[in-house]
């Protein structure tokens, strides 16, 4: 029997290091590897793009995948298990709204661009919301990271410009939402909206007083709430696909 094959989904790649020792975590029990996507500066670049390149690397699995992302990542995770469901085993959403918009770059976009202050300081104050910590100098490396994330990474438009995302509907692939607590970013009401998408043998969990970056600080709670959804995802076959399509790079973790 071939082990379970999860595709951690990373479109911001400087922001990592915050899922790491989750992922870490879950190869221990588990076949993990992430996906990491990267354009050029100033390269135009939409969800269709990401969606084609995703998939010359999914069609090519032996297993089905369980795919794995956090906000931006795992909103268009869960778009594209609901555009190409073949081969996609569930999908695991961290910090994952039904509403496409409600995400932390979006936050900071509306202030970055109706506030006085400098990027510096929006950054540094999101920092404090977006982690549950008071250690200054985690606080500070936290803005960088979210400085370097808009300047290199996906992020869904601009001060100027917000393309639109679909909202998340209904899809048959069995699916694993965990939301913080006190994630500012997915508000408190994120339940009620996903009750009408759950369907059975999906989940739906909570992070206690945990906000948007939470698998930072509680590692181990999430992965094991992962660990035991996916172990309990039924196998499903797989058919043979072309040899025609070429893999995308692609990182294994060491546990």
């Amino acid at each position: 029997m071939h082990a379970k094959k999860i595709l951690w989904i990373d479109l911001q790649p400087s922001l990592y290091c915050l899922f790491k020792r989750t992922a870490q975590t879950l190869s221990q029990h588990f076949e993990v590897k992430r996906w990491s996507f990267e354009h050029d500066l100033d390269e135009s670049c939409d969800i269709n793009v990401v969606h084609s390149l995703l998939r010359k690397t999914i069609v090519n699995s032996s297993v089905p995948i369980h795919l794995v992302g956090h906000g931006l990542s795992g909103t268009i995770a869960y778009l594209y298990a609901h555009k190409y469901p073949k081969n996609i085993a569930s999908a695991s959403l961290l910090s994952v709204d039904v509403h496409s918009t409600n995400q932390w770059s979006s936050h900071y976009q509306c202030m970055r661009s109706q506030l006085s202050c400098s990027r510096f300081h929006i950054l540094s104050h999101l920092s404090r919301l977006l982690i549950n910590t008071q250690a200054d100098q985690v606080q500070n490396i936290m803005t960088r990271l979210l400085a370097k994330c808009l300047d290199n990474d996906f992020v869904n438009g601009s001060i100027i410009h917000n393309p639109k995302i679909d909202n998340l509907s209904k899809i048959y692939t069995p699916i694993l939402v965990i939301n913080g607590e006190s994630d500012f970013v997915v508000d408190g009401n994120n339940y009620q909206r996903w009750q009408q998408h759950l369907k059975p043998g999906d989940c739906y969990q909570k992070i206690k007083n945990g906000r948007h970056f939470f698998p930072f600080e509680e590692w181990r709670k999430t992965s094991k709430m992962m660990e035991s959804f996916i172990t309990m995802v039924p196998e499903q076959k797989q058919n043979l696909v072309p040899d025609s399509y070429k893999h995308l790079s692609i990182s294994k973790h060491n546990s």
